[in-house]
């Protein structure tokens, strides 16, 4: 299993019996308002959906009970794969998102929501190539909300919100889609702020040094990063 390393690597460690796949909760009616309020940080979610916000706080409190660890895994281009953590460790909880490269059983931190705050992984374009790719159990629009949260971008393009508002929409927002959108889109500045990216010979970097792929981040490093998220 992947996420035993990691999960090893908390004082205590982890027991790996905490972790349970989320997957089949993103048809809950509750799961998608709940995950924007808490992940993406909107406060409109609730009323988008058109549900009490008290049964939304209730069922994201849920999410995040310590002795269950819910995990969401996305596959990602040449085989790499995504699992995003809610991290329910005690004084130090917050969200994961853990790259396990192709053929390895190891995973690499590349984003930290609360607690450990790492980030961003990844850039606007490389969230809309990621979301756009093929996945028998994944739509676009889910794999796009489950990403945004690890983006960080000065440069996200204007018609973005309509992107992000057509994908609340698709997971079943009825209302007030553009007002989640707006929000989700400056969730990130409440962990790193707008990034700034770059090329470095090639390969593409974030000047924010607080993000796994900085300047000074080692090529083959980069390089695995650019390709788990097509580039």
């Amino acid at each position: 299993m992947p996420l035993i390393g990691y999960l090893n690597r908390f004082r205590p460690p982890v027991d790996a019996s905490v972790l349970v796949d989320a997957t089949p909760w993103l048809t809950d009616p509750l799961f998608w308002p709940a995950f924007l309020l808490s992940v993406g940080g909107s406060s409109t979610a609730a009323v988008a959906f058109d549900l009490d916000p008290a049964d939304v706080e209730v069922y994201g409190e849920e999410l995040h009970q310590h002795d269950s660890w819910p995990v969401i895994s996305l596959d990602l281009a040449q085989g790499h794969r995504m699992h995003i953590l809610f991290r329910n460790y005690e004084d130090d909880s917050g969200w994961d998102y853990l790259l396990q490269p192709a053929a390895s059983d190891d995973v690499i931190n590349v984003a930290a929501l609360e607690g450990g705050f790492h980030g961003p992984a990844l850039s606007w374009p490389e969230l809309v190539r990621t979301a756009s790719q093929p996945d028998p159990k994944h739509s676009q629009a889910e794999r796009l909300l489950l990403l945004l949260p690890a983006v960080g971008d000065a440069a996200i393009p204007r018609g973005a919100n309509q992107v992000v508002a057509a994908a609340v929409t698709n997971v079943g927002a009825q209302r007030r889609q553009n007002v989640v959108a707006g929000e989700l889109l400056a969730g990130s500045d409440r962990f790193w702020g707008s990034s700034d990216w770059t090329k470095q010979e090639g390969l593409l970097v974030c000047l924010d040094h607080h993000s796994p792929r900085h300047l000074e981040t080692p090529a083959d490093r980069l390089a695995l990063l650019a390709e788990a998220f097509g580039g």
